[in-house]
This record gives C-alpha cells, structure tokens and sequence, in this order.
C-alpha cells in the first residue's frame, strides 16, 4: 500500500505543471561529438550517356619493322605443250626492177630506198621493197 501515496504525489506534481507557462527558450548546447559513419548504401541505377567527345590528336608513326625472311624458290613448273607452227602473214621482197608476190599473197606497199617516188611495183632507182601479204 505504499504504491498509492507515491501516486498521488506524482499525478499531483503532473497536474502542477500543465497549468504553468512555459519559460524563455534556453541556450542551445554544444553540438556533440560526430558519430561513426553509417554502412555504404546500394549503387544507384546508371545515368544516361554523355555525348561524344571530341577525336584525339594523331599519334607519331610508329618505327618501321623488320623485313622477313626471304621464302625459299618455288618447284619448277611443268614443261608445256608444243604449239603449233606459226605462219607468218606478211612478207618483204626485194627486187631491182618490179616486185612480185606468190599466188597467195597480195602486194601491199613499195618502198624505194634509193630515194624518189614507186612507179607501181618498181622505183625508177633500184632496189624495189615491197611487203606481201598472205590472202585470206
């Protein structure tokens, strides 16, 4: 039974001080010491991509290499077959008078070495060259 008096006498000092004003705001008191830091907080979710920056300036050129080894010589190739014998299409013939050609041929020009214009198949001076050509 002891409780109650030690209630009435705390619900009494309760009671006492709502009705009183409150007084003049105090002094505020120095800050207190910094506390340990607090554990480190998830990644935040990436930004956007900044534009693009401007290209670098070109680097020196670089040193030149060394050449490689020299490969070794390939195989001889294989010997080809012989080709058929070839015919020649034009001819030269000399004269000292006029110049002829066989059947086949046809005369396509007359040269006068000695100097002076070709009269037909011959020059007024001799030699006479002449080119034949072997017909169609």
């Amino acid at each position: 039974m002891r409780i109650f008096p030690i209630l009435a006498v705390g619900l009494a000092l309760a009671l006492g001080a709502c009705g009183r004003d409150p007084g003049p705001k105090g002094e505020p008191g120095a800050q207190g010491a910094q506390g340990p830091a607090g554990p480190q907080g998830a990644q935040g979710v990436q930004g956007v991509a900044g534009a693009q920056g401007q290209a670098g300036a070109q680097g020196p050129q670089g040193a030149q290499g060394t050449p490689g080894a020299k490969g070794d010589k390939g195989d001889k190739g294989d010997k080809g077959d012989k080709g058929d014998t070839g015919a020649a299409a034009v001819r030269a013939v000399q004269a000292d008078g006029a110049v002829s050609c066989d059947s086949t041929e046809v005369l396509v020009s007359v040269f006068c070495p000695g100097g002076g214009a070709a009269d037909g198949a011959k020059c007024g001076t001799a030699p006479t060259v002449g080119l034949c050509l072997r017909k169609p």
